[in-house]
């Protein structure tokens, strides 16, 4: 078990009707003129006239900044910022998902810095100011909602980097209404199902010894995204099932799920070159690259990836082939994102044309190695040729 300190600044409002709280909460944290941000999508502008209207009547004058999109672009951030700067706006209320949040948490962190906020993505320094961030979450996936990370694409270069590590970044107050993911497209939940098993797996797959409470802490979120997920696709309006999720996408990365441990990541190293080469969405990416990471790596720990499948998925443990074991919960996990009509490879994409080696290759080579011998992963170290080889086999 590793050192640890847990510190979680966000504050949590859960329940129906919660979003009613936003304007009050605002002004707690001293805002007095909002930027309200959200995607402008058809499903979310019901609550968005709602939320103008809590914000009127508590007197808090507003201005839009609409247009995120997945994958969120970092010239919208700019403009935010630019935004924030001339009207004189001192706190941001995301009104979304993951990408609505990472932006607004960007927007944040770029108005009291006076250089490039991009200077925090690539990691020349960490942010130390932020206006205030209020979330109202539509959607159960990436879990932004609690972190203290943002993750921009920058559209010039395809560039797509974190800010992190910095407690800053962390929204003041999550509002989790499961009733305003009701009417979230079945594809977008699907996606946001997948972000949420894989966050459980990168930290349940953990080079860290002897870290079994979150072990289990993880094997439960697990258990309850496995039987959630299914039931929130065929049943939107399912409350108890979308409660769930609400609340697994943002404890099992926020820290609480995995205290003592220090998690893998390199599936979400490369899913975020996948996302930013074709502009996909980060859960599907995840749902393809997780299990041919898994068949890549599995043999340096086959022990840890079968104990994964007795403990997650109920099978069996072949004490005379470990490794059949640990093969079946590979399995499983493919069989999962296949029942939640999520794509199984590169292929099944949207709108991508013939992807060929060199693309691979660059997209390899674009990865920020952090690791020794410049590599990313810690239970399985992968180096430049070993994500363009998981990349090859995920065609």
């Amino acid at each position: 078990m590793i050192d640890f300190t847990l510190r979680n600044q966000t504050d949590i409002i859960f329940g129906k009707d919660a979003e009613k709280e936003c304007g009050k909460l605002l002004k707690e944290f001293g805002g007095t003129k909002v930027l309200l941000h959200h995607s402008g999508e058809p499903f979310v502008l019901p609550l968005i006239k709602k939320v103008k209207n809590i914000l009127a009547d508590e007197g808090l004058p507003y201005v839009e900044l609409v247009g995120v999109v997945p994958n969120p672009r970092l010239s919208l951030v700019y403009e935010g910022i630019e935004l924030c700067r001339r009207e004189k706006i001192d706190c941001i209320l995301a009104v979304g998902g993951g990408s609505v949040i990472d932006s607004a948490k960007a927007i944040g962190i770029g108005v009291p810095y006076d250089g490039d906020v991009w200077d925090f993505f690539l990691g020349k320094l960490y942010p130390s100011k932020s206006l205030p961030v209020g979330v109202i979450s539509t959607f159960a996936g990436t879990g932004s909602e609690t972190t203290r990370a943002s993750v921009i694409t920058k559209e010039e270069d395809g560039l797509k980097r974190s800010a992190d590590d910095a407690d800053v970044i962390k929204p003041k107050f999550a509002i989790l209404n499961p009733e305003l993911t009701f009417t979230v497209p079945n594809y977008q939940t699907a996606s946001g199902i997948a972000d949420i098993t894989s966050h459980l797996m990168e930290n349940y797959f953990s080079a860290t010894e002897g870290a079994e409470f979150s072990d289990w802490l993880l094997v439960a979120g697990l258990k309850s995204v496995l039987k959630n997920g299914p039931i929130v696709v065929q049943q939107p309006e399912n409350y108890n099932a979308r409660g769930e999720l609400m609340l697994v996408a943002p404890f099992c990365i926020n820290g609480i799920l995995k205290v003592g441990r220090a998690g893998d990541w390199a599936c979400h190293f490369l899913e975020h070159e996948m996302s930013a080469e074709w502009d996909i969405p980060h859960g599907e990416g995840l749902a393809v690259v997780t299990p041919v990471w898994m068949r890549y790596v599995y043999k340096k720990n086959v022990e840890l990836f079968a104990k994964f499948a007795t403990r997650v998925f109920n099978v069996d443990y072949d004490f005379d082939c470990p490794e059949a074991t640990a093969l079946k919960g590979i399995e499983m996990v493919e069989d999962f994102f296949m029942r939640l009509g999520l794509p199984a490879k590169i292929g099944d994409f949207k709108n991508i044309d013939d992807v060929n080696n060199s693309t691979l290759r660059k997209m390899a080579a674009r990865i920020p190695f952090y690791g020794p011998g410049n590599t990313i992963g810690s239970i399985c170290p992968l180096d430049e040729n070993d994500c363009y080889e998981i990349f090859r086999r995920c065609l």
